[in-house]
């Protein structure tokens, strides 16, 4: 009989060693810890950002802890990574994986305050990032649509386990103990979809506390606890609870079969990367938006539209972009012409030219947030927007259709991997945005040098130092 999924994720964990990474893996994790570390002092100005901190420092704070990221200040192991997925998730701009996950605000904050207070290497955090992201990766793939349809968050119940693994990868847990921190992750875990459903805002702490859990079922596994070996696969384990049975069947998929096994969660480890697939969220929004803001920002670029002649925009998606959270408990907001939509970003791109990486996130229908440039005519130009939804279009690969007056059209298309870019072409997004973030030009500058350089550093140290004040 074949080892259980979570003995061969914790035998490949427990051995993966910083000369196995392909440079391609390091240079992703390179690119989403730059990314998260800047979104979190951006999320610091926040006060859902200020507010974690706050409480985290009144609560848990320990001068010889870990480091709270843009705010300063120290406090415990779990506080501090709370405190710093908070931030890192405060403006809506984590990295993404297959849509409904963000590792980025689990994996990194975990991993970050176990290599500050372990004096972990920067070979051996990237290393943890790594382990951590592809496991969340591989147990969440095709089963995350169906997490979404049982009522659940697929973020934060995948994201326990990525905290997790990246930790007890910190820690030096044993082949055993990580088998028992996948265990008491997969009990650990949690995070409903109602708020996302009728526009509550306790998602805003999904993250920060699945960081915590995670960190804590790593921290009880050194504790020598049997877990259950297949605590994923099992009768009643992982799959069962969050998918709704443990034999493969899915309720919903992006594109293809409803029927799956097991088998892909572990094979080609080392050898076939999922996290590769992670991708950047640049906005301040639902990431099904990010492709489209982009994709009419080329379209924009590429051709001088005059926006009075528009007749009609019609948006091709994957048909789960347009039924979020999920199409057992879609937002119907998310699918109406109006500010915070689909429909109003690809007319603010299309009316203005781009879209402000740094603005406000807007909530479907908050209109109180909403004055921006050329506004009337945003607002005119959505309601002429169409979101279509297909279920053999993949996810982040829209295809914008504009048709003008006189029977002139421009059209544009996405694959779906456009957004999976890596360190260079991040700093060069970011670099522009600079002069706008309230933290010391020098110091964003040393936070670029200190990621580029952390795969030989000698700790996190510089990266830190850069990111607190």
């Amino acid at each position: 009989m074949p080892d259980s999924l979570s003995r061969q994720l914790a035998r490949w964990v427990v051995n993966l060693d910083a000369a196995d990474l392909p440079p391609a893996v390091v240079d992703k994790m390179q690119t989403s810890l730059l990314h998260a570390t800047v979104v979190a002092i951006i999320g610091a100005g926040t006060h859902h950002g200020k507010a974690a901190v706050d409480l985290t420092l009144a609560e848990e704070s320990a001068p010889h802890g870990a480091a709270i990221l843009a705010a300063g200040g120290h406090a415990t192991r779990c506080g501090a990574a709370f405190a710093n997925s908070k931030l890192m998730h405060a403006t809506n701009q984590a990295d993404s994986y297959r849509m409904l996950t963000h590792p980025g605000p689990c994996v990194i904050p975990a991993a970050l305050a176990s290599a500050q207070l372990g004096g972990a290497t920067g070979a051996q955090l990237i290393t943890a990032l790594a382990a951590g992201y592809e496991v969340e990766s591989r147990i969440a793939g095709d089963f995350i649509a169906s997490t979404q349809a049982r009522g659940f968050r697929s973020s934060p119940i995948y994201g326990t386990l990525g905290a997790a693994v990246a930790t007890g990868k910190l820690l030096g847990l044993t082949e055993d103990q990580m088998v028992t921190a996948i265990a008491l992750a997969s009990t650990f875990t949690a995070g409903t979809n109602e708020g996302p459903r009728s526009g509550g805002r306790e998602m805003m702490f999904h993250e920060p506390q699945s960081t915590r859990s995670g960190i804590m079922a790593a921290l009880l596994a050194r504790e020598d606890v049997r877990g259950s070996e297949e605590a994923l696969e099992g009768p009643a384990g992982f799959y069962n609870a969050f998918t709704g049975n443990n034999r493969g069947e899915l309720s919903y998929v992006f594109t293809g079969p409803q029927q799956v096994d097991f088998g892909p969660v572990t094979a080609g480890l080392g050898s076939r990367w999922e996290l590769l697939h992670t991708v950047l969220k640049m906005y301040p929004t639902a990431g099904y938006n990010c492709p489209v803001i982009d994709l009419m920002t080329d379209i924009r670029r590429s051709h001088q539209l005059a926006v009075a002649e528009i007749e009609r925009i019609t948006i091709d998606m994957n048909w789960l972009e347009t039924l979020y959270p999920s199409p057992a408990f879609p937002n119907p907001s998310r699918g109406q012409a109006i500010v915070g939509s689909t429909h109003y970003f690809a007319a603010y791109v299309a009316v203005n030219g781009a879209y402000p990486p740094l603005r406000t996130h807007i909530d479907p229908g908050d209109d109180s947030a909403a004055a921006a440039e050329n506004h009337d005519a945003v607002l005119s130009l959505m309601h002429k927007v169409q979101t279509v939804g297909h279920k053999d279009r993949p996810a982040f690969a829209p295809r914008i259709t504009i048709e003008m007056t006189g029977e002139t059209t421009y059209q544009g298309e996405y694959q779906g991997n456009e957004l999976e870019w890596g360190l260079d072409e991040e700093i060069v997004r970011l670099r522009p945005l600079f002069p706008q973030i309230r933290w010391p030009a020098e110091k964003l500058t040393a936070i670029v040098a200190a990621v580029r350089a952390i795969p030989g550093a000698p700790d996190a140290g510089d990266l830190i130092a850069a990111a607190t004040p």
